[in-house]
C-alpha cells in the first residue's frame, strides 16, 4: 500500500520482467503489474509436468514430484529478474473464471515462490479487460463485473491457494453495457445514479467476502456487446473519474486506485488534488511510450530523493540485467524481449528513431546467426551492443540530461497540452505515437 501511489499498468505484451526492471531503473517506488497471466495456462502446465515427471519416475513418492517437475514453462509466466534492484513491491495479476482453476493457480505461485523464482507482493484478478478473447470467449476480464458473486468466490479461492499469505485485490471498470447496448447519445443520456448504484454493488459484493480491500477501477464502462477492440474500449467511452471519487468518498475502508487517460505525473498530481484521499494513480501506455519521463516520479509523487542521474545510467544498469538474462537463457527466444523494453527510453530526442533501428538490428542478431548455422558465442554482450548503439546513435547532451531538466521540458510541453483547446481529450505525442507504432507491429504480425 506504501507503493500505490503510481502503479504501473498491466498491459498484456509490455509489462514483462524486462519492462518491469527498467521502471524500476527509473523509481524505486512506483508499484509494479505483470501482465495478465491466464489461471488455466499455469494449471495447464504445472499438470503437464507434475505428469511427466510421474511418468519417468515411478518409484518417486507424490513429495518427490512436486518437489522436482520441471518448472521451465511455468517460468516463463511467472519469473522476476534476479538483478538488483530487484522488483520489491509488485503484482502479479491473474485471469481466469473458474474458483477451482483459480485456487489451483495460486497454489502453483507459491510453488513457484519456493522454487525462488518469484516474490510477488500481491495477486491481482482481473476484471477489467474488454478484448472479445477475454470477455467474450473467455468469459472473463471485464465480463466479470457482471457477476460480482463469482467474482467474490474467485478472490477468495486466490486467499485460499495462497493460505492467506498475500493480499488479493481486484482491477474492474465503472461498469459495462449489459443493462443496454451501447451509443455515445444513448450512454450520454442514460442515469447515472443507476450506473452508480451497480458500481457499488459490485463493490459491495466483492468487498462483502472480507478478503478483498483495494480495487483499480478504470473510469470508463466496458462495452461487450459490440465487436470493440481493447483500443475502441479506451477511447470511445467516456471517463467518469467522478464515479470513482464518489466511491473513495462512500467507502472510506477501502483503498481505491484510478486508471484510464492519466499520462504523466503532472496530471497523477492533479488527481490527487481533486480526491486527496485517493489511494494510486495507475499508468500503463504512457509508461510503455515514454518511461523517462517519470523519472521525477520517486521525488514529486513519494517525497524521496530518489531520481536516476540520468539515462546513460538507466541503460548501463538495465546491461546488467540483459547479460544475465542471456546467460540463463536462449538469446534466440529472449533477447527480442530484452531489447523491446528499452526501445522508447529516449522518445522525443534527436535520432531516437535511429537508436530504435539500431535497437532491431541487434535484436534480431542471435535468430539471424542460428539461421546462418552459427551461434553468438564470442560475440560482444548484448549489453556492450546497446552501450555502443547509444554512443552511435545519441549526443551526449541527451545521454547525460538530468532528470531534473527531462522534468522541467515535459512539465512545459504537459502545459501547453492542457491548456489548450480539448486538451484534457488528447493525447500526448509520445503515447500517439506509441500506439500507432503497436498498430502497425500487430498487423505486421497478423500478416507474418
Amino acid at each position: 500500500m506504501d507503493a500505490t501511489k503510481l502503479s504501473l499498468a498491466p498491459m498484456m505484451e509490455y509489462t514483462d520482467r524486462h519492462f518491469r526492471h527498467l521502471v524500476r531503473l527509473v523509481s524505486k517506488k512506483t508499484l509494479l503489474y505483470t501482465e495478465m497471466v491466464a489461471a488455466n495456462a499455469l494449471c495447464h502446465e504445472r499438470r503437464n509436468q507434475v505428469e511427466e515427471y510421474r511418468t519417468n519416475n515411478a518409484l518417486a513418492t507424490e513429495e518427490e514430484v512436486q518437489e522436482n517437475y520441471s518448472d521451465q514453462y511455468l517460468q516463463r509466466y511467472l519469473k522476476q529478474g534476479k538483478v538488483d534492484p530487484l522488483e520489491g513491491a509488485s503484482v502479479l495479476q491473474l485471469g481466469g473464471s473458474d474458483p477451482k482453476q483459480m485456487y489451483e493457480a495460486a497454489e502453483v505461485v507459491m510453488d513457484m515462490e519456493k522454487r525462488g523464482w518469484c516474490d510477488y507482493t500481491a495477486i491481482n484478478l482481473n476484471c477489467g479487460c474488454p478484448s472479445p478473447k477475454v470477455a467474450g470467449k473467455g468469459c472473463f476480464g471485464a465480463a466479470l463485473m457482471d457477476e460480482p458473486k463469482l467474482v467474490e468466490e474467485l478472490t477468495r479461492a486466490l486467499h485460499d491457494g495462497t493460505s492467506g499469505t498475500m493480499p488479493i485485490t481486484v482491477k474492474c471498470r465503472i461498469g459495462t453495457d449489459s443493462q443496454e447496448a451501447f451509443t455515445k447519445a444513448g450512454y450520454a443520456q442514460a442515469d447515472e445514479e443507476v450506473e452508480y448504484r451497480r458500481l457499488c454493488e459490485f463493490i459491495e459484493t466483492i468487498a462483502g467476502g472480507g478478503i478483498v480491500t483495494d480495487f483499480q477501477v478504470h473510469a470508463r464502462i466496458a462495452v461487450l456487446q459490440k465487436s470493440f477492440s481493447p483500443a475502441d474500449n479506451r477511447k470511445v467511452p467516456p471517463l467518469k473519474y467522478n464515479l470513482v471519487r464518489r466511491l473513495v468518498h462512500d467507502y472510506p475502508e477501502l483503498s481505491f486506485s484510478i486508471n484510464g487517460g492519466v499520462e504523466s505525473v503532472v496530471q497523477a498530481q492533479q488527481e490527487f488534488e481533486a480526491c486527496p484521499d485517493l489511494a494510486g494513480v495507475m499508468i500503463g501506455r504512457a509508461w510503455a511510450a515514454d518511461p523517462w519521463s517519470f523519472a521525477m516520479t520517486d521525488r514529486v509523487l513519494y517525497n524521496d530523493s530518489h531520481a536516476p542521474k540520468n539515462r546513460l545510467e538507466v541503460l548501463q544498469a538495465y546491461g546488467k540485467h540483459a547479460d544475465a538474462e542471456e546467460m540463463n537463457g536462449d538469446p534466440t527466444k529472449i533477447r527480442r524481449f530484452i531489447i523491446k523494453a528499452i526501445t522508447h527510453l529516449f522518445t522525443g530526442e534527436s535520432n531516437s528513431k535511429r537508436y530504435r533501428i539500431a535497437l532491431d538490428q541487434i535484436a534480431g542478431i542471435p535468430k539471424k546467426m542460428k539461421a546462418e548455422g552459427k551461434t553468438i558465442e564470442g560475440q560482444p554482450p548484448v549489453s556492450e551492443l546497446i552501450l555502443n548503439a547509444a554512443y552511435e546513435h545519441l549526443s551526449e547532451e541527451t545521454l547525460l540530461r538530468s532528470p531534473e531538466e527531462s522534468y522541467e521540458r515535459k512539465l512545459h510541453e504537459e502545459m501547453n497540452r492542457l491548456g489548450s483547446i480539448d486538451g484534457m481529450n488528447t493525447r500526448s505525442n509520445a503515447v500517439a505515437q506509441w500506439q500507432t507504432q503497436r498498430k502497425e507491429e500487430e498487423e505486421e504480425l497478423e500478416t507474418a
